[in-house]
């Protein structure tokens, strides 16, 4: 799928956070996401998810496109990479 990304400030030290814009919302981003730890809010007004494997974490908005995701910091390069190699290779099965 094609996506556009960029790195977001929070205020932790060594933080690798970055932000993706995608062509699908969170809620149809969770059907891809086979073997992953997922947990959903609806309690607030704009439902929202986590998502969790190994040291990834991906956030969002159910409705919304747009999510961000936390990369480990001792290996963030690869671990990006990986995932957007991933998110290049889901294009294919939608």
């Amino acid at each position: 799928m094609t996506y556009r990304c960029r790195k977001v400030e929070n205020c932790f030290a060594e933080a690798r956070t970055y932000e993706y814009e995608l062509p699908v919302t969170g809620q149809e981003l969770l059907a891809f996401l086979k073997g992953w730890e997922i947990r959903e809010n609806h309690r607030f007004r704009r439902p929202v998810f986590s998502a969790k494997q190994g040291p990834l974490e991906i956030k969002g908005i159910l409705a919304a496109h747009v999510v961000k995701v936390n990369y480990p910091a001792d290996r963030w390069e690869e671990e990006k990479e990986r995932l957007e190699r991933w998110l290049e290779q889901t294009e294919q099965e939608m």
